[in-house]
């Protein structure tokens, strides 16, 4: 019945075009349904930007599995189950950014019910002016904003405040425009010591010419903004980048080609722990992307890579 589920929500994402398309900022402020839904263990993080800005934050603990009947009964009452934590043990956190569309109401609560199973925490947070988090004005001609990197530094260092939450093993995962906000994130924070991208481009000079091309759009309809860091993109970033990798893309990406990472890859240091998967058949996102053309092949070697990371 869950997988049902999984495979109803993401046809309604490719549907809607939101799910993993790199293209530019396209905002939801509307969640589908909470984690409760999903039977799901969470709090709120009260998480505030350096110019105040709240950033809405779930947070995940560690946690059994649920029945067949215990997860229907949750789909039904959708009631929030009270913050339970198997023990006092500090573990692994993973924290999972958005890309540059809709919000963490869909995937994201997925991976968390999937992750949480295998003993590490999970966090998932909205940028600013995506779901409950704070208003701020967006132009949706922007590939991406410098601020969301403050939202993300806001983030990672709340979480490192939490008791479970064992400092020295937090990674982050992001895909298409948050897999790049996510190295750039790891590469800027000493609490982050892994990262795992999905559909990374290497850097803006790369990618920037295939999206105007494959959505036919003109220099004005695609903005990098001029305060980015675009020298911290992936490959520039990747010769000094001492963190656990784990770079995913399909052989069919038409946006962020498997080249991207494989440069990325080849780049970085060789004294890391440092993984490519090159999965066959996999387009850059929706029902056939990475992460859901096999879902549960993509979890157990998101298990396999976090067991490797943080040992």
């Amino acid at each position: 019945m869950m997988k049902c589920r999984v495979v109803f929500l993401l046809l309604f994402l490719i549907l809607s075009g939101e799910f993993c398309l790199l293209k530019a900022i396209k905002p939801d402020r509307t969640y589908r349904f909470y984690p409760e839904k999903l039977g799901l263990i969470y709090k709120e993080l009260d998480v505030i930007t350096k110019d105040n800005l709240k950033i809405k934050t779930w947070f995940f603990p560690a946690q059994n599995a649920l029945s067949k009947e215990e997860s229907d009964r949750a789909w039904v009452e959708n009631r929030k189950r009270e913050y339970k934590l198997l023990n006092d043990e500090k573990r692994p956190t993973l924290i999972i950014c958005d890309s540059d569309a809709g919000n963490m109401s869909w995937i994201h609560l997925h991976l968390a019910q999937e992750i949480t199973k295998l003993g590490v925490n999970v966090v998932t947070f909205d940028w600013r002016d995506f779901g409950e988090s704070s208003e701020w004005n967006m132009d949706t001609n922007y590939m991406c904003y410098t601020e969301m990197l403050w939202d993300y530094d806001a983030v990672i260092n709340e979480v490192a405040k939490e008791d479970v939450v064992d400092t020295s093993r937090i990674g982050l995962m992001g895909w298409s425009t948050g897999s790049y906000l996510s190295m750039i994130a790891a590469y800027n924070s000493s609490f982050v010591s892994a990262y795992i991208g999905i559909a990374t481009p290497s850097s803006f000079e790369e990618v920037m010419p295939i999206i105007k091309k494959v959505q036919n759009k003109k220099d004005e309809e695609v903005i990098i903004p001029k305060d980015f860091p675009s020298h911290q993109m992936p490959v520039y970033i990747a010769p000094d980048f001492n963190k656990s990798t784990f770079l995913i893309v399909g052989d069919k990406d038409d946006r962020t080609l498997p080249y991207m990472s494989e440069d990325i890859y080849n780049a970085l240091p060789e004294n890391i722990i440092k993984n490519i998967w090159i999965i066959e058949g996999a387009d850059h996102g929706g029902l056939n992307g990475p992460i859901t053309l096999n879902f549960e092949c993509f979890i157990d070697r998101i298990n396999e890579f976090i067991k490797t990371a943080f040992n």
